[in-house]
């Protein structure tokens, strides 16, 4: 895959596929590392006299967070002190991009107003159709791929581009796939610590990644170890009826066919921290279960247990909360795992959506560790082995 950096770039027409993706409160669009790290690759590509599109999307059809992207443009516009054009999608986009000048910036509307979102299409089959096919009508254009993020997904804006132009990384995907060579080369003593609350993709994530030898241990927390736990015949008490109305109860299969193969090499926890009849948090043993109060994080025990392998470890990949670190009295196992992981030896990466959040409720920076990824699950989907549609088509 050929480097952004080796481009000639002035004069280009630079499609960018970022990921400004960030979440949305009372309305407003949240600063996040995404929007932050993007802007500065929209600035190098404008100081290179690119004509630079940016390609993004934001949520989801049907829920809060699914706007268009014209806060996000004033927003990159304050980090880079540049003019950033928002334009729509039923505006004619593409005599505007032909328009452009040599430096200047546009960003197109949010993605995911075409429907690209549950498109999987091949490559070839995006190329051919709707948006795609109208921009790579534009001449002496290039396309760059910034965001590892998006690269698990068959969406015309992440794989379209690349049938019809030469192509690119970008330097914040860049970062992300340096990192992650860590795991090719540290052959043994790799830990994935897990929690969160996405069960099912952290299940398929568990079970390729051991087949594979990909990692020597996984430490699970929050509702995902809980599942683990139930799958071992604990009964919580009164968390059962969460974990059953939520539908998590369907997982305990195949968690339990995943114990039963790598029993050896997943660490659950010992403890809980639970929530007493004054609100106060308070340690529950597992031999102790079931219990009428509700369980909201890992407890005291499980933290120097968890704390113990990662300091054993050579890599440590860290992606979901120990527990629900938002409610007062229970950030205490997501909070000192990662301290753990940020001043042990262990080379770390730290990634997920809540991650960020996490750290600034902590008072921890990024340079905290070695490589905070911007991904999600597609972070994830690469640590099993798994192909990501939107780095093959780079490759080729």
């Amino acid at each position: 895959m050929n480097s952004i950096y080796s481009a000639k770039l002035k004069g280009k027409t630079v499609f960018l596929r970022c990921d400004l993706n960030s979440t949305i409160i009372a309305g407003r669009v949240a600063l996040s590392s995404r929007i932050r790290e993007h802007a500065k690759t929209i600035y190098f590509l404008s100081e290179e006299d690119a004509k630079t599109v940016v390609l993004s999307h934001q949520g989801r059809e049907g829920r809060d967070d699914f706007v268009d992207l014209q806060r996000h443009s004033k927003l990159i516009k304050k980090l880079i002190d540049k003019p950033v054009k928002f334009v729509k999608w039923n505006e004619d986009y593409v005599k505007k991009i032909k328009e452009m000048k040599n430096g200047e910036i546009i960003l197109l509307d949010n993605t995911r107003f075409l429907a690209e979102e549950g498109k999987e299409l091949t490559p070839e089959e995006h190329a051919k159709t709707g948006f795609i096919k109208k921009l790579t009508s534009i001449p002496n254009s290039i396309f760059v791929q910034d965001a590892l993020s998006v690269c698990h997904r068959s969406h015309a804006s992440v794989v379209g581009l690349s049938c019809c132009m030469h192509s690119y990384v970008g330097p914040v995907l860049q970062r992300d796939l340096d990192a992650l060579s860590k795991l090719n080369e540290i052959k043994d003593s790799k830990t994935l610590v897990l929690g969160g609350a996405k069960v099912k993709d952290s299940l398929k994530i568990i079970e390729k990644t051991l087949i594979k030898n990909y990692a020597n241990k996984i430490i699970v927390g929050g509702v995902l170890g809980e599942v683990f736990l139930k799958a071992k015949g604990i009964k919580f008490g009164a968390k059962d009826k969460f974990l059953e109305e939520k539908g998590f109860n369907e997982f305990n299969s195949k968690a339990k066919s995943i114990l039963e193969k790598f029993s050896d090499k997943i660490v659950l926890p010992i403890d809980l921290g639970a929530e007493n009849n004054n609100c106060k948090r308070t340690e529950i043993k597992i031999k102790n279960l079931p219990s009428e109060l509700m369980i909201y994080d890992i407890g005291w025990e499980t933290i120097e247990k968890y704390k113990k392998v990662i300091k054993e470890s050579k890599l440590t990949i860290f992606n979901g909360p120990m527990g629900m670190f938002e409610r007062n009295g229970f950030a205490l196992g997501t909070k000192k795992i990662l301290e753990c992981i940020a001043f042990s030896r262990t080379f770390s990466i730290i990634g997920g959506g809540d991650t960020e959040k996490a750290l600034m409720n902590f008072g921890l920076m990024p340079q905290d560790f070695n490589h905070l990824s911007l991904a999600g699950k597609a972070l994830l989907s690469y640590l099993a082995g798994e192909k990501l549609p939107g780095l093959e088509v780079l490759k080729k």
